[in-house]
């Protein structure tokens, strides 16, 4: 009965570090605002270079979890999330501090996504800007382009270019129950396994 208790204590220890953690609340970092130091508008007129951007990444959310598929481990899994690369350039400005003003040419935004209506900044030590938005369950593609501008701290303007933005993802994949090769068994088949090792166990002749 010993080792039978041993068994079962074990398998509800390791059942017990196996289950999810609670969820935690999301904390996101608003977009930098770009300010502009009149200052230096006597001394800085040349604007930033501005090269062609590179492809977006796209992040979509992830959807509720349905019964039997875990637990949410975080309150912002359900988040969209756009990067956007910030490779302008300046002769006076920093990198970091680079403004960049966003706006939409054509298509349509995902449903909850609005653009920055002033420049921002990606912040140091980021290379990228980040837009997300609540994305929903029903997650439809989408494809819209964007005009980006770059903005110093003097004010200069570069040139614009052109982004395309485009998920061609629609809907989201079943949700299975198995986690892969690696996942570990559930409370319930441990507890099972350690009472029938037991039982033969007993059952051996002496």
């Amino acid at each position: 009965m010993h080792r039978l208790s041993l068994l079962v204590a074990t398998a509800t220890a390791v059942g017990v570090a196996s289950v999810p953690a609670d969820a935690r609340a999301c904390s996101l970092v608003g977009p930098q605002p770009h300010i502009v130091d009149p200052a230096l508008q006597a001394s800085d007129q040349t604007p930033p270079a501005l090269p062609a951007p590179l492809p977006a990444r796209i992040k979509r959310g992830d959807p509720p979890q349905q019964s039997g598929c875990g637990s949410q481990v975080s309150s912002c899994d359900d988040l969209g999330i756009i990067y956007v690369s910030a490779h302008a350039t300046d002769d006076m400005t920093p990198p970091e501090k680079i403004g960049y003003r966003l706006s939409l040419e054509s298509g349509m935004l995902p449903l909850g996504l609005t653009l920055p209506l002033d420049a921002i900044e990606p912040g140091e030590p980021s290379d990228q800007l980040l837009l997300y938005w609540s994305d929903g369950a029903d997650q439809p593609p989408f494809a819209f382009t964007i005009r980006i501008v770059a903005v110093d701290l003097a004010g200069n303007e570069s040139p614009p270019q052109l982004m395309l933005i485009a998920d061609e993802q629609a809907g989201h994949a079943a949700c299975t129950v198995a986690r892969g090769r690696h996942a570990r068994p559930s409370l319930a088949g441990i507890a099972a396994l350690a009472v029938l090792l037991a039982t033969r166990r007993r059952r051996r002749p002496g």
